[in-house]
């Protein structure tokens, strides 16, 4: 009995040194861990790549890259992409360096011809989806498997008539599986699409009640704008009551081209930071 005695007075003393040694009077750097140094933010890489053909609208595109200037390995990063991208990539790049925010942009210039009529043509139905197909279906898969995308969170951004673009393209994206996942409306133009549109955001709540989207609408309030016609689409797709659809509004009292600049920096936070 002596014994069985002794052999457990062993056993607890054993147990007890070992629990001892991962407690706060162990020694530290036993198990010490050292974080990576976190780099100074610095700005972006700006390019142009090599402009991109369309089997489905028949035409080329120049293209712009903006990638995050020090990349971690392994780590995805959200992309943008940026319509009208020879005027407005700059100024979402610009935003993103003053705010130390980190995302890929892919800005898509337009085909120049008279007036820019491609670029009106191809922002209203029914060639938008012509135009989204290029994007979703051509440029994405020749370009994003070169960068670390996120793919959860992809986003379009435009003003004026891409600006309608980017309403649109909520409403033609697949249901179940969308592509993009946040869209950027800059005062879209969606006087020019009043009697499609209605039926259209119909539609698609037939189709599906879900509407995965944060959707930000900036609306200019100056004498020339298009605010009230913004006020209108957010009311189209407020009647639907789509679940997932998260809206949220900018208002400026600036007219309709300086609101791009004016409204930049506050569409980036709300866009990239949740």
């Amino acid at each position: 009995m002596f014994i069985k005695f002794l052999k457990k007075l062993l056993l607890v003393a054993v147990i007890f040194s070992v629990s001892g040694c991962g407690g706060s009077g162990s020694n530290a750097s036993d198990n010490s861990y050292t974080p990576e140094p976190t780099l100074p933010f610095e700005a972006g890489i700006r390019s142009v790549l090599e402009p991109v053909a369309s089997s489905f609208t028949g035409v080329e595109y120049p293209i712009q890259l903006y990638l995050p200037k020090n990349r971690i390995t392994g780590k995805k990063y959200p992309v943008i992409y940026v319509l009208d991208a020879e005027w407005h990539l700059k100024r979402v790049a610009d935003s993103l360096d003053r705010l130390e925010l980190e995302a890929i942009i892919i800005g898509i210039e337009n085909f120049v011809d008279a007036q820019y009529k491609h670029r009106e043509d191809y922002s209203q139905w029914p060639l938008a989806q012509d135009y989204f197909d290029f994007i979703v279906n051509e440029l994405a898969p020749k370009l994003e498997p070169n960068y670390p995308i996120d793919t959860s969170k992809r986003a379009i951004l435009g003003h004026s008539y891409t600006g309608l673009f980017t309403g649109l393209a909520m409403i033609m994206d697949d249901p179940q599986s969308p592509f993009f996942s946040r869209h950027v409306s800059f005062d879209g133009s969606f006087w020019a699409h009043t009697e499609i549109t209605p039926q259209l955001i119909s539609d698609r709540g037939v189709l599906d009640e879900r509407l995965k989207s944060k959707a930000i609408l900036i609306a200019a309030r100056g004498r020339v704008s298009n605010g009230r016609y913004v006020d209108w689409f957010q009311e189209m797709l407020e009647y639907e009551q789509f679940k997932e659809l998260e809206i949220i509004k900018l208002e400026y009292d600036v007219d309709h081209i300086p609101v791009v600049e004016h409204a930049m920096d506050d569409a980036m936070k709300a866009l990239l930071i949740d």
